[in-house]
């Protein structure tokens, strides 16, 4: 359930997905050569809340 204080992380969300070639790139050199960037990729965040959830119950 979402609640305004939820809101919290979404700028950091935003702003990691508008760069995410280049967050991996610097944080994660070794994977980021490793990835084929011609590909199409796709986050997943509210599949990982609905998992990381039912771990926590």
């Amino acid at each position: 359930m979402d609640t305004p204080n939820d809101q919290y992380d979404s700028p950091w969300k935003r702003a990691v997905e508008n760069y995410f070639e280049e967050f991996m790139e610097f944080y994660f050199p070794l994977a980021h050569a490793e990835i084929d960037w011609s590909k199409e990729y796709v986050f997943l965040d509210q599949e990982l809340r609905a998992v990381v959830g039912q771990a926590l119950c």
